[in-house]
């Protein structure tokens, strides 16, 4: 059974990342929650083990690709990617969440998903992790942004960094903060 969900639906910046994880043990030696839940420290410790004990896989859909569609979409296509690119099909899918994407394996969507399932909660904690160290590295690119900071999130210093140098490559066009900035520009 393979447990998966996302990091970054919300954000005006970066890609979203889905993780699917098959555990080859039932318990880790480590927290396993929801992400959100956990610190950072936790989480980066959490996703070393989950590495070293499961099988992961990953999918990334980087902002160009979420303003091409919408974000469900890209969602969707990450969990995709992050299920085909498991060393082996599993045989059931727990997706966080109230819809599931089409996968080729029986997949069920479950609420909150990342606090009740303990595969999914790995996948949680992998798909943050993940998505963290690119904006790490996003702000190595553009260190104006401090995507290192707010994540890509909607923060104030984001808004801020955002209306005084208008859009970077990895922000997202298509969502309303960043097409605002956009439109006033063009005014």
């Amino acid at each position: 059974m393979a447990g998966v969900d996302e990091a970054g639906r919300g954000p005006w910046a970066g890609p979203v990342v889905a993780a699917a994880v098959i555990l080859r043990t039932s318990r880790l030696p480590t927290r396993i929650d929801d992400s959100k839940r956990l610190t950072a420290a936790q989480r980066v410790r959490a996703f070393m083990v989950i590495l070293d004990r499961a099988e992961v896989g990953v999918g990334i859909v980087c902002a160009e690709d979420i303003d091409r569609g919408d974000i469900l979409r890209a969602t969707g296509l990450a969990m995709q990617q992050a299920v085909q690119n498991l060393p082996r099909p599993p045989d059931l899918v727990l997706v966080d969440g109230p819809t599931a994407p089409p996968l080729a394996s029986p997949c069920w969507p479950l609420v909150h998903g990342d606090q009740r399932s303990y595969v999914v909660g790995c996948a949680s904690i992998v798909a943050k992790v993940v998505r963290d160290g690119l904006m790490e590295f996003y702000h190595r690119l553009a260190p104006q942004y401090a995507f290192n900071r707010h994540k890509g999130y909607g923060t104030l210093l984001h808004a801020e960094r955002l209306r005084a140098l208008g859009p970077s490559v990895f922000h997202r066009r298509s969502f309303s903060p960043v097409a605002e900035v956009l439109l006033a520009g063009a005014a």
